[in-house]
């Protein structure tokens, strides 16, 4: 599974490599590298599927790496793009330094006692709330290992920041829905203000439920909750892909949804 030499610079090496920046998005089946050049160009994009016979999530990005030589070379600026396990939305004002931990635990059942879990902070740059998020701690401890000084960030925020946005140009409220492969993100907007975020587990228990059927649960739950107006309020959905291109089925959701719901449109995933 070597990647043809058209697909990166002819000059990369762990000499030139602090000419470029790196970006790694993290897949459920795999992860996207991608490369720019220190005016933000895009230079190449590769995407590289795990092995089918890793131990699990951490030893199959272990591999890759081991594997591609160019995933390790001292880059100028790296930035990782990764899938989190959960997460609590807090006030900022209410954060203290090196409390992460406490509002995490207070939220959510974190498994082991959490020693297997990096405990996560994401700045919404537009609110007064931010994000503990709880991640795969071996996993973070190798990427700070092999790339140092590297900037994490959510793997929903392009979807995030996009909603956000068009939420400013809207009085209806916007719920927008961020499908990956076993989680659901669940956000509601106000004229470009954070009401509500969380995270769901999507189970798809065979001849039970589906999980087309477990999002319309957790949604018309958060609907119910918060009140939410069905003339005028919208839904916005972005299904994440996969190296394999396993993911729900667009027509299959819509289905579901739409006897529900009047005002629903799929987007197309940020880069």
């Amino acid at each position: 599974m070597e990647i043809p030499a058209s697909d990166i610079p002819a000059t990369l090496s762990a000499h030139t490599a602090e000419s470029y920046d790196m970006s790694i998005r993290f897949l459920s089946d795999g992860l996207v590298f991608s490369l720019s050049d220190t005016e933000g160009k895009a230079c190449s994009t590769c995407t590289y599927p795990f092995d089918s016979g890793a131990e699990d999530y951490c030893a199959a990005v272990k591999e890759l790496f081991f594997h591609y030589q160019h995933l390790t070379f001292p880059y100028r600026r790296v930035h990782v793009s990764y899938r989190p396990d959960s997460y609590v939305l807090i006030p900022r004002a209410l954060y203290e330094e090196g409390r992460a931990d406490y509002w995490l635990r207070t939220a959510v059942h974190l498994p082991d006692e959490g020693k297997g879990v990096a405990v996560m902070e994401y700045n919404l740059p537009h609110q007064d709330k931010m994000l503990i998020l709880a991640w795969d701690k071996p996993l973070y401890e190798f990427l700070r290992r092999t790339q140092i000084g590297t900037e994490f960030t959510p793997g929903f925020i392009p979807f995030f920041k996009e909603t956000e946005r068009q939420s400013r140009q809207h009085t209806a409220k916007r719920v927008a829905l961020n499908l990956r492969h076993d989680k659901l993100d669940l956000f509601v907007f106000e004229g470009g203000s954070l009401l509500f975020a969380n995270t769901y587990s999507l189970t798809d228990n065979q001849g039970v439920r589906s999980i087309e059927e477990e999002v319309l649960f957790y949604l018309v739950t958060v609907w119910k909750s918060l009140r939410l107006d069905i003339e005028h309020d919208r839904i916005v959905i972005c299904i994440q892909q996969n190296v394999r291109d396993h993911s729900v089925g667009k027509d299959d959701l819509r289905q579901i949804l739409e006897p529900f719901f009047r005002h629903t449109e799929l987007c197309k995933e940020p880069v």
